[in-house]
């Protein structure tokens, strides 16, 4: 038999083996016998840590039916190095009882075993042994064969691989938190610690108020989602969630003036939307009788060749010291002051700082910073706090396949980023996915330090946005060859965008946040 390699990063329609050394996971082909080399995935980062995540829920959730069968567990969003979910009707005591019954499992190394099925075989014993399982999201799904999972005697189905073991589970607890639980990880700066519990509570506040637009849209899910799709209801859908958008930035663009802030400062990761939601605050601002006038920091470049460099010797554009706060800084403070101030416009052919435009706050003007590096507190240290209002805008949320399967928001934003490069940048989705990690390891660095910072935290998710996206996503996706490196990151992005049905893109508003990565947005960039 030939030794193949395969690098562990998500491709699940062949048998695997997989195991934690010196907490990394091998991934590798059954068929295997002697490989000569093996590819190692750290479990603090990309598809090492999400079969962790995964391993976890399904752990959790054998524990929970064991404990309380007639419950329910959700898995909804990653907060720092944890997992938040609910528990929707259990008693006080449901934590204390999960913790002691995964412990037990996991220190039992019970095997996890893959069952490659077809999709109507594998929903009718899902059926039949899950112990409550939905399935129905299953039924959209665009595959004729599907794995599915069992631990203990309890199947369920997931949409990306599992480890095999659960003693492979060293490092995990579970604590009660807000209205249901946190799933604590491995540490990512290093994974033999257990995380510390986050303290988010704008972050919370911001996920409480998704679930009320879940409840509004009432859509909580891919089934949700795509039942809306094939019965004409995904019109109304979109116009509700689109109005959303706007109610919910009209409400910020009030508080600014009842707060009569002068500075406005907007920060958020890659492909959050954040020149969208500012451009859209902009027509808010100026409802309410204010003239803002909105400054991107990119337009404050330093000079290319200055550029500092990265770890790696590549130049780190996303550095703060890639930008001559200083001068910034210097032209936000006259600006307030009431003077006029000639631009810096960055030339990105040439690399270079240029004369932009000359302008001048009116009395009832509102300054508008928008940019990755806005909630640095060094940007505008000289700028009493009493004028500035803080909005962190990001996909926050996100619509999951089902109860225990989630799509990672992080995920959703990196879909974004391929539909927008291909269409307007001319880079390839295999570049895009060569980029990320590194995309990753500045907003780490520059951005979520300071995201609880801000006043407000507006999640520019759509609910209906994966089914959007697929349409757009597929074929760049699909071109990546097999022989590259980022093939097996494509075949996972494509799996996940398989459950949801895809929808054409002609009742999408001009104005709306996924236009600034689909294209025909009335805005200018």
């Amino acid at each position: 038999m030939s030794k193949k390699l395969i690098e562990f990063t998500g491709e699940i329609d062949y048998p695997y083996t997989c195991a934690i050394v010196n907490n990394q996971i091998m991934g590798f082909l059954e068929e295997v016998e002697e490989p000569t080399s093996i590819e190692l995935l750290d479990v603090s980062t990309g598809e090492g840590r999400r079969t962790y995540e995964r391993t976890l829920a399904f752990l959790y959730y054998v524990s929970l039916k064991k404990c309380e069968p007639d419950l329910k567990i959700f898995i909804k969003n990653s907060v720092g190095d944890s997992l938040y979910g609910e528990i929707p009707g259990a008693g006080n005591d449901i934590i204390g009882k999960l913790r002691e019954e995964a412990i037990r499992i996991a220190n039992a190394n019970k095997e996890i075993k893959r069952l490659q099925m077809t999709k109507e075989s594998a929903i009718r014993k899902l059926e039949k042994e899950s112990g409550g399982y939905d399935t129905n999201a299953l039924r959209y799904l665009s595959k004729d064969t599907i794995s599915i999972y069992s631990l203990e005697g309890y199947f369920t189905y997931f949409a990306g691989p599992l480890l095999h073991r659960t003693g492979i589970l060293k490092v995990f607890d579970i604590v009660p938190f807000s209205n249901g639980f946190l799933i604590l990880l491995p540490r990512k700066g290093n994974p033999e610690e257990l995380s510390a519990i986050p303290e988010s509570p704008k972050l919370f506040e911001t996920i409480n108020e998704s679930k009320k637009w879940e409840e509004t849209l009432e859509v909580k899910n891919a089934e949700d989602l795509n039942k809306s799709i094939t019965t004409g209801k995904i019109s109304n859908i979109i116009k509700i969630q689109e109005a959303l958008h706007e109610k919910k930035i009209a409400s910020i663009a009030n508080e600014i003036s009842q707060r009569r802030s002068k500075l406005v400062l907007i920060a958020g990761p890659s492909s959050s939307g954040k020149t969208t939601f500012a451009k859209k605050l902009e027509i808010q601002l100026r409802v309410i009788g204010l003239k803002p006038f909105t400054l991107s920091t990119d337009n404050y470049f330093i000079d290319r060749e200055r550029t500092p460099l990265s770890e790696n010797g590549t130049p780190d554009y996303d550095s703060f010291q890639a930008v001559d706060h200083e001068l910034l800084e210097e032209h936000i403070m006259h600006l307030l002051n009431g003077e006029e101030v000639e631009l810096s416009k960055y030339n990105f052919i040439t690399g270079k700082q240029e004369r932009g435009r000359r302008i001048k706050l009116d009395y009832n003007g509102v300054l508008v910073v928008e940019g990755i590096h806005s909630l640095n507190p060094e940007l505008t240290d000289l700028v009493d706090e009493k004028y500035k209002f803080k909005v962190y805008v990001s996909v926050l949320t996100q619509i999951n396949i089902d109860s225990i399967n989630r799509v990672p928001t992080r995920d959703a934003r990196l879909i974004r980023r391929i539909v927008r490069d291909v269409h307007f940048r001319g880079i390839g989705a295999s570049e895009t996915i060569r980029r990320w990690p590194t995309v990753i390891n500045s907003e780490e660095r520059n951005i979520f330090p300071y995201q609880e910072n801000a006043d407000v935290m507006f999640d520019s998710s759509l609910i209906y946005e994966l089914a959007l996206l697929r349409t757009y996503a597929e074929v760049p996706l699909r071109a990546i060859g097999s022989r590259e490196k980022e093939y097996g990151e494509a075949l996972r992005l494509l799996n996940f965008l398989s459950h949801f049905l895809p929808i054409m893109p002609d009742e999408i508003p001009p104005t709306s946040i996924v236009r600034e990565f689909i294209g025909r947005s009335s805005f200018r960039y």
